[in-house]
């Protein structure tokens, strides 16, 4: 079933890299500079067709799954237009947020299956991993950023403006998903903590498991040769 999603081959290697460093660009250097205003959302909207693209001509090649990867980014694009054109009601602001969310998820599965399904263990697919790892801290500060468009009482010390927000909200993420935690955001409502706790629980479980295996199999590999 996995080989009629992901057809593998030796370009998909190559896509591991190309995505994970176009994903560590949004988290660690996009993101924060569009909190201070120095990154226009052009140029997330660019970094994110450019996930899309790598995941749609490298690493999945099914036709079904290359749609699906093309509608989550279109669905995307539109969702942000409405946001730019100054529609900020809570209903358009959630509308692309599960879109956003949506988009992560297709993108994180192809990549998951493509890091773990059959065929020989290699260092990109062993990035592939570390890719899904960071999807985790994307999808659920998106799942954060829902909770703070239902509810007032998500958050304590959030900080405001939607770009300070989104950036804040990653930040929160990536310290629950590594268990560092973050002192100056704190989760308030029982569900949000729920989400937190979650997410921690996943963070120390997936390098331990997934990661850890791969990284065995990788090393079995190169002891036989």
């Amino acid at each position: 079933m996995m080989m009629r999603i992901v057809k593998w081959s030796e370009d998909s290697d190559i896509g591991f890299s190309i995505v994970l460093a176009i994903q560590m660009a949004v988290i660690f250097v996009v993101a924060p500079l569009a909190a201070t205003g120095g990154a226009s959302f052009e140029l997330v909207e660019m970094l994110r067709f450019g996930l899309a693209a790598t995941t749609m001509l490298v690493i999945a090649r099914h036709p079904a799954v290359r749609s699906a990867v093309a509608l989550a980014f279109v669905a995307t694009l539109l969702a942000s237009l409405h946001w730019r054109l100054g529609q900020t009601a809570n209903v358009i602001a959630a509308i692309k947020t599960i879109v956003t969310i949506g988009f992560d998820t297709t993108v994180a599965t192809i990549v998951g299956i493509a890091a773990f399904g059959p065929g020989r263990v290699t260092v990109h697919r062993i990035l592939g991993a570390v890719i899904l790892y960071l999807y985790v801290a994307l999808i659920f500060a998106g799942l954060f950023r829902l909770a703070m468009l239902v509810t007032d009482t998500a958050f304590a010390r959030i900080p405001s403006g939607p770009r300070a927000q989104l950036s804040g909200l990653l930040y929160f993420s990536l310290g629950s998903l590594t268990t560092e935690g973050t002192g100056e955001i704190l989760a308030v409502h029982p569900l949000v903590r729920s989400l937190a706790s979650l997410e921690a629980v996943i963070g120390q479980l997936f390098p331990a498991t997934l990661l850890a295996r791969l990284v065995m199999l990788h090393a079995a590999k190169e002891e036989r040769a």
